[in-house]
């Protein structure tokens, strides 16, 4: 940039106006009476910018009657304003206006630099949301669509369950009673089946006896017959019986079977699918836990954002720390500073210390006022927005707002970044704190060991089985104690003892078959010993045949008898069995029924928990969505923000430094000007100094064509040192 430089000069006019002049008025001069009833007005001329013009125009009016203008003096001087105690004060503050505009300037980027951080930080911080959100909503789609299902389906069954095995339990203390008595009949039966083996055998030796001595056989007969007749009748009541226990045999088979399919079916819908489903949904909730070191995992995710939360106080803290603090370095104290200076230099200001002014070691130097009414009012004007902008930086006596209140719309940016902090940090970290203690007690170092979180509670922690195992187990048991197809009694397993059951009613079957057979028997042959007692009372011709016919028939009781007692004996053997493992299946069904019980009310809090649960990540991710909807707001601010905030502020900044740095630069080389060319015409050899030039201007009495060639010659030479000075009079 090319400027047109003069040499600096001051100078005056003085005149002095007769009496004759009345009403004497001036904008530009200073007035005061000679003391002879005149006028003395007298022109001062700062010929050089920017603190003056390279011209200067000024005039007087009065009111005269055929008067003439009387003569006037015209002194000029050049002079350093570097050096001139009158202009050096001047020049420093247009030194300083420029030092300020470099301060603000950077200022002023710096902010617009923090700004940008904040502008990024906010994008990592909606990422960071969008990853969260974007988790929370997977959790709440596991738990919601699946787990929840899952769990539901699982308290259902659990109930059914439970309501199995509370009839197998009922149905078998049923069985269990039922056991008992026909352990009782059968020992009964053994009892009797003994007796009457031991009275066949009598029944054979008397016969003997009765073949041996006829003579006996007649007194005996009476007896016999009555006794041959209450055992025909013995045996016919027996007989009557032992089908009654077949078909209870039967039934108890029969229920013994339903017994063993329900158990097999209970054992298929433990292992089946459904509670696979459920197994495998647990599993994959597990899974998407994760931990703080996988970032695709739920745990992961919390952390990253918590951390990223939490890693943004530090810039938040910078970039309030640079719009307001006071160590003297913030854009506020900087923005007073400069609106102290700039008022200095419109209204003037003493000397004295003043840290505001940096480039004079904080001393503040003399000030004289602005006098020219267009750098007033650009002055003032500018004092007017730069002070209106720190206004909007920051509030003194309100830096701390409410994090419990909205945000005030007329809330400064050091309140915003405070609010912008305190929410973040007092808030969304500590929440989302709790919300990883919650997923995992491990995930950091400040969760409380002694509240296990939902990956605790689903894998187990500090040696106690977590829902898995215990699900695990609960299904594991539940097959293994209902035991396969093939289970014996010793096996230990439900099916095992039912299969045992089995068997002991088809023995106690084969046994009241073989019963039957030999009830039979001893009806026929107590028949035939009825014929023959009778035979014997008819006749004693006929005793030998008779007592014969005894004996084989007390032979074929004896042996009836004997197959009586056996098949009684194993009755009572395969009744005890039946009794022993209905017992046991009584036993087991009260166990299987206090599992199903435990079962059902730990589905029923599984089903309660994820409930919970899923009800709580659906207000997660809702509140992570509205979270991640308002963080480009942040963002955007921010941009807006350095784009008709801080951006403008720095050219403007840069702007004011340009101007003061051109206007202080116009001096210095108007200094030089000074220095080297104040003589007219050179200084004498071995001097230094200034010409000094001295006109006088003469009145208007009718020399014009004289005047007119003194005027031109003033003109002259201040054309030669790159002045200009245009007088003018007016005459009223």
């Amino acid at each position: 940039m090319t400027q047109s430089v003069v040499i600096p000069m001051v100078g005056s006019l003085t005149t002095t106006l007769p009496d004759t002049f009345t009403n004497v008025g001036s904008k530009e001069a200073a007035l005061a009476g000679d003391g002879h009833g005149g006028t003395k007005l007298t022109f001062t001329m700062t010929l050089f910018g920017p603190i003056g013009t390279p011209t200067a125009t000024f005039g007087y009016a009065a009111d005269i009657v055929d008067g003439t203008v009387p003569r006037a003096n015209v002194s000029a001087l050049p002079v350093s304003p570097l050096d001139s105690p009158s202009f050096k004060g001047g020049a420093a503050s247009y030194q300083g206006g420029a030092t300020t505009g470099a301060t603000l300037t950077a200022g002023a980027t710096e902010i617009d630099a923090n700004l940008l951080k904040l502008r990024d930080g906010a994008g990592t911080l909606l990422a960071g949301l969008i990853q969260l959100r974007d988790g929370a909503k997977k959790l709440d789609a596991g738990l919601g669509a699946q787990a929840l299902p899952g769990a539901h389906q699982l308290a259902t069954g659990a109930g059914q369950l439970k309501d199995g095995t509370t009839k197998l339990s009922e149905g078998a203390g049923a069985a269990k009673d039922g056991s008992a008595k026909v352990a009782g009949g059968a020992s009964q039966l053994a009892t009797g089946a003994g007796q009457l083996d031991a009275g066949a055998g009598r029944l054979s030796g008397g016969a003997t006896q009765v073949h041996d001595g006829a003579g006996r056989l007649a007194q005996g007969a009476g007896q016999v017959n009555a006794g041959a007749t209450m055992l025909s009748d013995g045996l016919l009541e027996a007989g009557s019986r032992a089908p009654a226990l077949l078909v209870g045999l039967e039934k108890v088979a029969g229920g013994l079977e339903d017994v063993d399919k329900g158990l097999a079916k209970m054992s298929s819908t433990v292992g089946g699918p459904d509670v696979a489903r459920i197994r495998g949904g647990l599993a994959a909730m597990l899974a998407g836990l994760g931990s703080t070191d996988n970032d695709a995992s739920l745990i992961g995710g919390v952390d990253q954002l918590r951390q990223q939360l939490k890693a943004a106080g530090p810039g938040i803290d910078t970039m309030e720390a640079g719009v307001y603090g006071t160590q003297g370095k913030s854009a506020y104290e900087q923005l007073g500073c400069a609106v102290k200076v700039i008022n200095d230099l419109n209204g003037g200001a003493t000397p004295g210390a003043d840290p505001c002014y940096a480039a004079t070691g904080g001393v503040r130097p003399p000030l004289a006022p602005t006098t020219d009414p267009y750098h007033k009012a650009v002055l003032a004007e500018l004092a007017k927005e730069l002070g209106a902008g720190r206004a909007k930086l920051a509030d003194p006596s309100s830096t701390s707002p409410d994090l419990d209140a909205p945000l005030p719309g007329d809330a400064t940016l050091q309140q915003g970044l405070a609010y912008l902090r305190g929410r973040l940090l007092e808030r969304a970290v500590p929440g989302l704190t709790k919300i990883e203690c919650g997923l995992s007690a491990t995930s950091l170092a400040t969760c409380d060991p002694r509240k296990p979180g939902l990956k605790e509670a689903l894998a187990g922690a500090g040696g106690q089985p977590g829902i898995m195992a215990g699900f695990d187990a609960l299904t594991n048991g539940v097959i293994k104690g209902i035991g396969g197809d093939a289970d014996k009694l010793e096996d230990g397993t439900l099916r095992g003892g039912v299969h045992a059951l089995q068997g002991g009613v088809d023995q106690l079957t084969t046994g009241g078959l073989d019963l039957l057979d030999g009830l039979g028997q001893l009806s026929d042959g107590a028949m035939a010993l009825n014929d023959g007692t009778k035979a014997l009372a008819v006749g004693s011709a006929q005793l030998q045949a008779g007592t014969g016919q005894v004996a084989a028939g007390a032979k074929d009781l004896g042996a009836g008898a004997d197959k009586l007692a056996t098949g009684s004996s194993d009755l009572a053997t395969g009744a005890g069995q039946l009794d022993s493992g209905v017992g046991q299946l009584a036993a087991g069904a009260g166990q299987l029924d206090d599992g199903a019980g435990r079962l059902k009310d730990g589905a029923d809090q599984l089903s309660d928990g994820l409930g919970d649960a899923a009800s709580g990540a659906s207000q997660i991710s809702a509140g992570l969505t509205d979270a991640a909807s308002g963080a480009p707001q942040l963002r955007d601010g921010a941009q807006k923000l350095s784009d008709e905030g801080t951006k403008k502020l720095v050219a403007a900044g840069k702007a004011t430094a340009a101007d003061y740095g051109e206007k202080y630069a116009l001096i210095e080389v108007g200094a030089q000007r000074a220095k080297t060319e104040g003589m007219a015409y050179g200084a004498p050899k071995g001097a230094d100094g200034a010409t000094a030039y001295s006109f006088e201007l003469a009145g208007v009495d009718g020399q014009g064509s004289a005047n007119l060639g003194r005027t031109a010659a003033a003109a002259g030479v201040f054309g030669l040192a790159g002045g200009a000075v245009l007088l003018r009079r007016r005459l009223l």
